[in-house]
């Protein structure tokens, strides 16, 4: 009877006992995952190797397809020093699935190895009302991880290391190389001429060869790129068609980088444009 009484009389302060401790929780998954993030970040960045400032000469173009030269031209890399490393922020637009009505409205930051190919990128996805829902991805050593939580805290997907994983997740490099254009000179990377407005870009790193076509307009600067990739990682998974197109074009530190960029997937023929990315801010670190 008196316990009854007590939860009769006072159901209100338990129940907001209750809502405390969820909330408390809830902020506890929230500084696990940015500590996590951020010993990633560190593990990414701790290990570059520390160069000698090299800056690009025009006869490092020399023998690449001349739709090719002429990007690097006007992305201005010519008398830039290498990029080894760099940060970008992003916002966008983000549908999960083609029956999606709403664009969801995510916030990333981007953390790239240029110099050996390797990215930590992070997101928030405001999904449902109070609660963020958190994902990461990290390429590192030829490996890839995807991860995605609930406020942080309650795991939807966890995916570790496994051979589609890897190669998509270098193929994601690949594609979004233009951000970091000084890329395409490094040694992971071969050119093959297509014609005078399209090459293939082909990258080898860790045993994994991934290739994508790159197209160009005749002011030299990227228009679009297509690829064959794993969408998803499990063992039905097959390699699907993935489209990159740039929509804008920014100045950032010197070079000429496109801004505004959408990802689409082509699904059982049907465009399906999941991410409508925009990078407002990138520093090279």
């Amino acid at each position: 009877m008196k316990m009854n009484h007590l939860l009769k009389n006072h159901w209100w302060i338990i129940l907001l006992g209750i809502i405390g401790l969820i909330f408390i929780t809830f902020i506890l998954g929230n500084i696990q995952m940015n500590r996590k993030i951020s010993r990633e970040t560190e593990m990414l960045m701790e290990t570059t190797e520390k160069h000698e400032p090299s800056t690009i000469e025009e006869k490092e173009l020399a023998g690449l397809p001349e739709p090719v030269q002429k990007w690097l031209r006007t992305s201005g890399v010519i008398g830039k020093e290498r990029i080894r490393s760099i940060r970008i922020s992003q916002r966008g637009e983000m549908k999960l699935d083609p029956k999606q009505d709403k664009w969801l409205k995510p916030e990333a930051e981007l953390y790239v190895r240029v110099d050996e190919p390797g990215y930590l990128w992070h997101v928030d996805l405001p999904m449902i009302p109070l609660l963020n829902v958190k994902g990461r991805d990290l390429f590192h050593e030829g490996e890839g991880v995807m991860e995605i939580r609930i406020g942080s805290l309650i795991p939807v997907v966890n995916e570790k290391s496994n051979d589609k994983l890897n190669e998509s997740s270098l193929h994601r490099f690949l594609l979004e190389m233009p951000w970091y254009p000084t890329a395409a000179l490094e040694d992971y990377m071969t050119w093959e001429a297509v014609d005078d407005h399209s090459a293939k870009g082909i990258l080898t790193y860790k045993g994994i060869t991934v290739d994508a076509m790159f197209y160009f307009g005749g002011d030299g600067r990227l228009l679009r790129q297509e690829t064959l990739r794993f969408k998803e990682n499990n063992e039905e998974a097959e390699r699907l068609p993935c489209i990159g197109e740039v929509k804008g074009y920014k100045e950032f530190n010197g070079f000429n980088i496109p801004n505004r960029y959408n990802v689409t997937w082509m699904m059982d023929g049907e465009p399906f444009t999941w991410y409508k990315l925009e990078n407002y801010a990138i520093d090279i670190i």
